[in-house]
C-alpha cells in the first residue's frame, strides 16, 4: 500500500468512526483508496426484517456510507443528493454482508459512484447508484 493510500485509508477509517450510526450497525472499513471503498456489517438479529432477512435500511445504509468514503476519497466532505438501489435477493444465509464501492465519475461538485453488496461468498445482493455532492467544508 502505497503512501497516498494509507492517508486516504487512515481519514476514512476516522470518518466511518465518527458516525455514530455506522458504529450502532457494526460497520467496518476494511479498504479504501482514491475513488473506491470496501467494508461490511455482520448479519446479526437485530438487523433481521420480519421475514428473516437483513432489513433493506441496514443494507442500504452499508451501500451509502461506504459510497460516500469512495466520493470523499478525493479530500472533499460529501454528502448524498440522490441513490438508486436494486434489491435483487433477499440478504440472508451469510455471516457479513460486503459492500464495494467505485467512483465512476468525480468532478468539482458532483461524484456518481456505484456499489455492490455481496455475501461472504461473492454472491450479489444488491446493486446501487449514488451522486454526491462535494461541500464547501472539510469534516475531520
Amino acid at each position: 500500500m502505497g503512501q497516498r493510500q494509507e492517508e486516504i485509508m487512515e481519514r476514512m477509517k476516522g470518518a466511518v468512526a465518527r458516525n455514530p450510526f455506522a458504529g450502532y450497525i457494526g460497520m467496518e472499513l476494511l479498504e479504501a483508496g482514491e475513488g473506491y471503498a470496501r467494508g461490511r456489517i455482520p448479519f446479526c438479529a437485530q438487523h433481521r426484517n420480519i421475514y428473516g432477512g437483513m432489513h433493506g435500511g441496514c443494507a442500504y445504509t452499508l451501500a451509502d456510507t461506504l459510497a460516500g468514503v469512495a466520493a470523499a476519497s478525493f479530500g472533499g466532505s460529501v454528502t448524498t443528493l440522490q441513490a438508486s438501489v436494486n434489491y435483487m435477493e433477499p440478504v440472508a444465509d451469510t455471516a457479513y454482508l460486503y459492500a464495494t464501492a467505485t467512483v465512476q465519475r468525480h468532478g468539482a461538485k458532483i461524484t456518481v459512484v456505484h456499489a455492490e453488496l455481496t455475501d461472504d461468498n461473492g454472491r450479489l445482493f444488491i446493486d446501487g447508484s449514488f451522486t454526491f455532492y462535494t461541500l464547501d467544508m472539510r469534516v475531520e
